[in-house]
């Protein structure tokens, strides 16, 4: 199933461009490896190598998430992404067009704050743990990526069932564990 993820937008750069086909370009991470989510209901950390082997050839920037509204795109090379020690590195042209007009001016007044990317995570990507007492999903293995966005309200519509689904049975199975654990008979052993 595939999913979403949003991040505050953390431009590094915002320049001006000398090229006649773009208006500017904007550079940051649209993923931060081994950094805890503060905005699901749950902990998630997209670990260090999550993306190895993921072609990276096809993924698209676009605006809200709609294929209507393309920024750039990697086979182009509008869009420029970048696997380092850090996280998935982007750099945008953005074009020179009634949207990239648009996009980039609301990027430099601050408007446009947010960048979410779609993914899909390979069988067995995922681990469901306990940490420091919140229940937190480590990603070690995306299969695929498909694009980056930038968007004005971060939406979480197309995940909501399967991470709610796997985040409800993590739930139930701490609790039946705690049920048992519970029950079980204990004995005090004298080895003195």
């Amino acid at each position: 199933m595939t999913e979403y993820r949003a991040v505050e937008l953390d431009i590094g750069e915002l320049r001006a461009s000398q090229d006649d086909n773009s208006i500017g370009q904007i550079a940051g991470y649209a993923i931060v490896w081994d950094t805890p989510s503060t905005n699901l209901p749950f902990t998630e950390i997209i670990s260090k190598g999550a993306l190895n082997g993921v072609n990276l050839s096809d993924v698209l920037a676009l605006y809200n998430h709609d294929f209507a509204n393309v920024l750039g795109r990697v086979d182009a090379g509008t869009l420029k992404l970048n696997v380092d020690d850090h996280g998935l590195h982007f750099v945008l042209d953005i074009p020179d067009t009634t949207l990239g007009h648009d996009v980039y001016t609301n990027i430099k007044n601050g408007n446009l704050k947010g960048l979410s990317f779609r993914f899909t995570i390979a069988n067995g990507g995922e681990q469901w743990k306990q940490i420091n007492g919140q229940p937190t999903r480590v990603i070690s293995k995306i299969a695929t990526m498909r694009e980056i966005s930038l968007v004005s309200v971060p939406a979480y519509d197309d995940t909501s069932v399967e991470v709610t689904r796997s985040f409800k049975e993590f739930t139930k199975a701490q609790q039946y564990k705690g049920k048992v654990l519970a029950t079980l008979p204990t004995y005090e052993i004298d080895i003195g």
